[in-house]
C-alpha cells in the first residue's frame, strides 16, 4: 500500500489525455474524497459541477485550458455557506475550494487517473455559461482522464523543489 508521501509525490500535472471517458465509479472516489475535505468551521460550501458531455466540454475549452480531458470538475464555493471571519470578514471560500480540489486531485492519482488544476479563466464567463446561481463562484477547474503521456517521476522532487531549509523557518528567526 502506499503511503500519503509516496501518493504526493506520484501526483503530477497531466496536460495530454486519452479520449475515454472516466469510470463513474472512479468518479465517485474523487468527488467522495472532495466531500470529506476539511472547510472553514465545516461550513462544507464546496459545490461541484460535473462536466462531461461533448457539448459542454467543448464550451468550457473556449474559455479554459482543460486539455481535453474527458471529463471537468469545476470547484465553486458557495458564498451564502462559507465562513467569514467576525473581525475583518474574510471569506474562506478559496480556501475551502482549494483544500477540496487537493484531495481530488490526490485521489485522481490514487485510482490511477490523471489531472490537472486550471484557474486560467474568466470566472464570471463561465458562471454565465452554466447559469450557476449568483452565489456560487468558480474558483478553479479539475481536468481528469486516462494519462496520453508518461508519468513524471516521483523522484523528480528531489531536484525540483526547494530544499526545506528554503522554506521552512523556526517562529523566532527573523526577531531582531
Amino acid at each position: 500500500m502506499m503511503t500519503f508521501l509516496e501518493l504526493a509525490k506520484k501526483r503530477c500535472s497531466i496536460r495530454s489525455f486519452t479520449k475515454d471517458p472516466v469510470d463513474p465509479a472512479l468518479l465517485s472516489v474523487i468527488l467522495e474524497a472532495g466531500r470529506v475535505a476539511p472547510t472553514a468551521a465545516n461550513s462544507q460550501s464546496q459545490r461541484i459541477l460535473i462536466v462531461d458531455e461533448k457539448e459542454d466540454l467543448r464550451q468550457l475549452s473556449e474559455i479554459a485550458q482543460i486539455y481535453g480531458a474527458p471529463l471537468a470538475l469545476v470547484i465553486c464555493a458557495d458564498h451564502n455557506a462559507t465562513w467569514k471571519r467576525s473581525f475583518d470578514g474574510f471569506d474562506t471560500g478559496p480556501i475551502d475550494t482549494a483544500v477540496v480540489m487537493t484531495h481530488m486531485m490526490l485521489a485522481c492519482a490514487d485510482v490511477g487517473l490523471g489531472a490537472v488544476w486550471v484557474d486560467y479563466f474568466r470566472p464570471q464567463r463561465l458562471k454565465s455559461m452554466f447559469n450557476l446561481p449568483d452565489s456560487w463562484f468558480p474558483y478553479h477547474v479539475l481536468a481528469i482522464g486516462t494519462p496520453n503521456v508518461a508519468l513524471k517521476s516521483p523522484d523528480r522532487h528531489a531536484t525540483m523543489r526547494l530544499p526545506l531549509d528554503r522554506t521552512v523557518f523556526k517562529a523566532g528567526a527573523f526577531r531582531k
